[in-house]
């Protein structure tokens, strides 16, 4: 059986951002000595093992590197998980405090502890069990440096906490917590929830909500301009203009069609990639429809005052305008079209030639619908 004294010696310094000298004088040894325990030229014995485990704030069997060949501490967390799975959570709990016992300073063992323990003190309104979480994901963070799951982070841990004080009733912890780990807004609509909800604080919770929906309207698209991508690729044109008309239909504000809105300015880009998506078809017809319908709809809103342009009163009862949203695409609507047709004129050749003669005969007629 295989050690990796001498390889988890040195990565838990380096995470620890310690030097060979640094290392060497929090043990009392000589730099000499450290470079020959991460060299394999010699081990350190059996008490200075204890003590690195204790700085490195692991078990001596993660620092060895034994247990996760033989099995038992990977048994052992199979087994939390299993259970968890299974909502055997009574078992799982027993199972976890054993495995905290010979493992203390594992970070899997005690984050995965911790998540058992919240699932039951939800699932169970086991108070008890909710402050266990609390206290393990604590220790998790502590950790992290051990993590080696990209899905997990300390961020990740905090909101983790943040729900179990808002199950337990501290609202003010809750959002403390999330505030100070609102890394570029992720929690905003948490944060804006509990204030309007536990804290009846409504004008600081609609700012955190502007914000959250903004961002869920600006991921909404990339999801859905995404799949739309995915099904292009593969050929699957109808579900590809499907998955457009979706986004269209959900993010159109609720006017009749003839109403000029923000969100029509973004439209003549959506309706020129379902143009762009019939003519891979080689529905021509179809695609000069949709260009036209684009071009069209881009000459109405360019030609009217931008007073004259509605914004969504449920937007705007909301803090939120679509014309700061969608202004930022290009100076007008026509140009926003056109830069769209001419970006994928390599694949779609025919689509710029098609625009061009629509744009002619659109502007003879001074623009007229």
């Amino acid at each position: 059986m295989k050690s990796r004294l001498a390889e988890n010696i040195k990565t838990f310094r380096k995470e620890r951002k310690m030097t060979q000298e640094q290392l060497a004088e929090a043990m009392g040894v000589t730099v000499g000595a450290v470079y020959k325990w991460e060299s394999k030229q010699s081990n350190p014995d059996l008490n200075l093992i204890i003590g690195l485990a204790d700085l490195f704030e692991v078990s001596t069997d993660v620092l060895l590197g034994y247990e996760w060949r033989n099995g038992s501490m990977g048994a052992a967390l199979e087994r939390i998980i299993v259970y968890r799975q299974r909502a055997q959570y009574d078992e799982g709990v027993m199972e976890s405090e054993k495995a905290l016992k010979k493992y203390p300073n594992c970070f899997d063992i005690v984050y995965q502890s911790a998540v058992i323990y919240s699932e039951k003190g939800y699932t169970q309104k086991d108070q008890k069990a909710s402050f266990r979480a609390l206290e393990l994901f604590d220790k998790a963070c502590r950790l992290i440096g051990q993590n080696t799951d990209e899905n997990i982070s300390e961020l990740s841990i905090r909101r983790k906490m943040a729900r179990l004080h808002l199950s337990l009733g501290h609202a003010d912890t809750c959002v403390d917590t999330l505030k100070k780990y609102n890394v570029c807004g992720v929690n905003n609509a948490m944060i804006g929830m509990v204030l309007a909800d536990c804290h009846h604080q409504p004008e600081e919770a609609i700012v955190y909500l502007g914000k959250a929906f903004t961002q869920s309207l600006d991921d909404l698209d990339a999801i859905m301009i995404g799949y739309a991508n995915v099904f292009f690729q593969k050929r699957d044109y109808k579900t590809t203009v499907a998955c457009i008309e979706w986004l269209r239909s959900t993010l159109r504000p609720g006017y009749p069609p003839e109403t000029i809105t923000w969100f029509d300015k973004y439209d003549c880009v959506l309706l020129v990639l379902c143009a762009e998506t019939y003519c891979a078809m080689g529905d021509l017809g179809l695609a000069r429809d949709y260009l036209t319908k684009a071009a069209k709809q881009a000459a109405r809103f360019d030609g009217v005052d931008s007073s004259k342009i509605c914004e969504s009163k449920l937007f705007a009862e909301m803090g939120i305008t679509n014309q700061s949203h969608y202004e930022n695409f290009g100076r007008t609507a026509m140009e926003v079209a056109e830069r769209r047709v001419m970006t994928d004129a390599e694949f779609v050749p025919q689509l710029p030639a098609i625009w061009a003669e629509i744009r002619r005969n659109i502007e003879k007629t001074n623009g007229m619908i």
